[in-house]
């Protein structure tokens, strides 16, 4: 056989493998695999900018998640980091903070203060906000005479870089224990503490809203008091949830915040006239 069949069976061979090979793959072997890298770069592309994506959502839920800790005070839920100790004898209290590793936490100063202390007494009745002094890393004291009963002190922190929840540390001062309160509708939302008047103005409060809370201080003008014009606390009458919240801005006695849940709930506002703190009480009802 001469060499020009040898080589046209060659090349009538290799034609037959590739037209056997694009009837197998459903492709043409022809075709530039070019296509096949473009989409490869475009499904690459589309990853990178999903990727992109998510993580511009991340900062923006980051971001939105550092303001609504400011207008919400501390009611969203998280899982804490930190763990509290809270101990009363003759007096003095002295609260101890350690993270998982058992480490003291590194705290961020939040309106002048890296720990502001909140004691509720069992009946709602008795509220104090304290500003224990470092005695070190990690310990925490202050002086705060309370009377006979059981109170609830919530440690008011923010870890950095580190998830927390202020949750109900028991205090029992003598043997007599206080029973939790039952409240009821019907409070006046006016108040009066020492000659100074505030109203809470009138608000429907829905479990899952967004409420704002206006408090009228009958033309006295508040004081900046620990670097905002006020300070709302609130929980609810089991005393587990704990909410501590600040003027919506630097001007304003305007205070934003929502409940998860339906009930009754405490309320005290906190303003700062003549050079003294005043706190007034309320008691509101969330629906559903």
């Amino acid at each position: 056989m001469s060499i020009r069949k040898w080589v046209s069976l060659g090349v009538l061979y290799v034609v037959l493998v590739f037209a056997g090979y694009g009837v197998l793959a459903g492709e043409n072997p022809l075709v530039s695999s070019e296509d096949g890298h473009e989409e490869h770069r475009n499904e690459e592309s589309s990853e990178n900018e999903s990727e992109d994506h998510d993580n511009h959502n991340d900062e923006a839920n980051q971001e939105e998640g550092e303001t609504m800790e400011h207008e919400h005070g501390h009611e969203h839920k998280v899982e804490s980091e930190v763990k509290t100790s809270v101990a009363y004898e003759n007096n003095e209290i002295v609260i101890t903070l350690e993270d998982e590793t058992g480490a003291a936490p590194e705290l961020a100063v939040e309106h002048d203060k890296e720990m502001h202390f909140i004691i509720i007494s069992n009946d709602l009745e008795a509220y104090y906000h304290v500003h224990p002094e470092k005695e070190k890393e990690g310990s925490f004291s202050a002086n705060q005479p309370l009377g006979e009963g059981t109170y609830q002190a919530f440690v008011d922190i923010a870890p950095k870089n580190k998830d927390y929840q202020a949750a109900p540390n028991p205090i029992q001062v003598g043997t007599v224990e206080t029973a939790k309160a039952k409240l009821t509708s019907g409070d006046d939302w006016t108040k009066e503490i020492d000659g100074k008047t505030v109203t809470l103005k009138d608000v429907e409060i829905k479990a899952g809203n967004e409420v704002t809370f206006e408090f009228d201080t009958h033309g006295n003008e508040p004081e900046t008091y620990l670097g905002a014009l006020g300070h709302v606390v609130i929980v609810d009458e089991e005393i587990r949830q704990f909410i501590h919240v600040h003027p919506a801005s630097n001007d304003t006695t305007a205070f934003n915040t929502h409940f998860s849940e339906p009930g009754f709930y405490k309320v005290w506002a906190e303003f700062k006239f003549d050079n003294e703190i005043h706190v007034y009480p309320f008691v509101i009802e969330v629906v559903e």
